[in-house]
């Protein structure tokens, strides 16, 4: 059973058709019987000068003579377009007089035309001119048309050919006309409607397709493609549905993921909570040992509260509702203050740090909290990884319009196969870094304030060699 957006949209078509196709035959019809009319009055037309050419033959004292050949030939004429055409013709002197009317008489008629108006056109027609006037002859009618030639003898116009027809016998029969286009014009509302029933199946079909598909995903069933080929709207619509598909998958897959992993790691601090409290309670844990294990209770629970923390920042920097509160600043004092606070975790460690700055100062135009948390982050994996007696180098240098900012460590580095994956949510993974190091969210959200800022990060790293960061910030004298 067709739909309704189906039969609306047919119907629209084969209105549309059915109205084109009306229009185009009363215009044609209107055309043609215009054109068989004009056809005809320069028929009549023609009729009259006809009889010009014959008066021209003979001099104009011999013309109207019985005994003269010419005048039967004149007479005859007359006759024929009376019966032809329905059409009287008289002969006009340049006096005025009428000298001869259709056939009903060989002798001349000196009938006077002395009317004003008559006169007025007489005397165009005498001038040369042609003309044509309805309803010259109030005795002849409103509904005669007059057509007016000159005739001349030896270049002279010596008087005016009036041919009389009434508008009736300029109508032309337009009957078979009509007939023909009618017949046209059902073949091609006929052809039309099949052609419209067709397009408009075609037409709907990918919009049932994209429906149905949208169907599927309403119920959960995200593998749903459209097939839909071609280059046109309705395939690149196809197109767009299907990566607008790919993407829903991709994002449901990344929210399962992401609960997965948010479930994680909560539960694994809540869990040694839960074990060491639970432990106090009951006696398991002796109270002289309570104290180290509260230790590691509150260690937890500011575990949980940076990850809670850090979860927030995630989702406010993925939102865009972080706003940047810019400035200039010197980004140089802001990574020395930020080593000051790992100044013991260095000194425990024995970890040998090398500053190099190109420039006293490099100013930038930035967030300075946001860069300082990019900066204590990275930071803060180098301390953290590295092994006793490891080295921390860390480096700027401008380059055109742009800080490059280099901190790199002499760690255990990073696999090749994880590499891609080191600015994903939750990487850990104790592929690369030992478990319980980290909420593995700090490089996301590393990424995340430098992509708000415009602005790139790039990791190189060698297994067993260390890892270096290099990220970008504009310089203030730039903006």
């Amino acid at each position: 059973m067709k739909s309704k957006t189906f039969w609306r949209t047919f119907c629209a078509f084969a209105a549309t058709l059915l109205f084109t196709v009306v229009l185009i035959a009363v215009l044609m019809v209107t055309m043609v019987r215009s054109e068989r009319m004009r056809a005809l009055e320069e028929e009549v037309r023609t009729q009259a000068y006809s009889v010009s050419q014959l008066l021209e033959q003979r001099d104009v004292n011999l013309l109207f003579r019985t005994d003269n050949g010419i005048n039967a030939t004149i007479e005859w004429k007359m006759k024929e377009i009376l019966e032809n055409y329905g059409a009287d013709i008289w002969i006009v002197n340049s006096n005025g007089y009428v000298i001869a009317r259709g056939s009903s008489d060989q002798s001349t008629i000196q009938e006077r035309l002395d009317d004003p108006e008559v006169m007025q056109q007489i005397y165009r027609v005498l001038s040369g001119e042609e003309i044509r006037v309805q309803g010259l002859f109030s005795e002849l009618g409103d509904h005669i048309i007059t057509i007016g030639v000159p005739w001349r003898l030896a270049n002279q116009v010596m008087g005016a050919v009036l041919l009389h027809i009434s508008v009736d016998s300029l109508e032309v029969d337009y009957s078979d006309i009509v007939t023909k286009v009618s017949i046209a014009g059902v073949l091609a509302l006929l052809v039309g409607t099949v052609m419209a029933y067709w397009i408009t199946r075609k037409q709907l079909l990918p919009i049932k397709e994209i429906s149905s598909a949208v169907s599927d995903f309403a119920s959960g069933n995200l593998e749903r493609r459209v097939e839909i080929k071609g280059n046109d709207e309705m395939a690149q619509l196809a197109a767009s549905f299907n990566q607008m598909a790919q993407d829903l998958a991709n994002l449901e897959e990344s929210r399962k993921s992401f609960v997965a992993s948010v479930s994680h790691e909560l539960r694994s601090p809540l869990t040694c909570i839960q074990g060491y409290i639970q432990g106090m309670q009951d006696g398991t844990i002796p109270p002289e040992e309570q104290g180290k294990y509260m230790d590691v209770v509150l260690s937890e629970t500011k575990r949980l509260t940076k990850l809670v923390a850090e979860l927030l920042d995630l989702s406010r920097f993925e939102s865009g509702k972080f706003p940047l509160n810019r400035k200039a600043f010197d980004v140089n004092e802001l990574i020395a203050c930020a080593l000051i606070k790992y100044e013991k975790q260095i000194e425990d460690k024995g970890i040998s740090v090398e500053v190099a700055f190109r420039d006293n100062q490099c100013m930038v135009y930035a967030d300075s909290d946001r860069i300082n948390q990019v900066v204590t982050n990275l930071i803060d994996n180098a301390v953290k990884f590295l092994s006793q007696g490891g080295q921390l180098n860390i480096k700027t240098h401008s380059v055109d319009d742009l800080c490059y900012v280099t901190i790199q460590d002499t760690g255990i580095g990073i696999a090749p196969d994880d590499l891609p994956f080191i600015f994903d949510r939750f990487y850990k993974a104790d592929k690369a870094h030992t478990s319980g190091k980290g909420t593995g969210l700090g490089l996301s959200i590393v990424k995340k304030i430098l992509e708000q800022h415009g602005q790139t990060i790039q990791v190189t790293s060698t297994l067993g060699k260390g890892t270096s960061f290099v990220f970008t910030l504009p310089l203030a004298d730039k903006n």
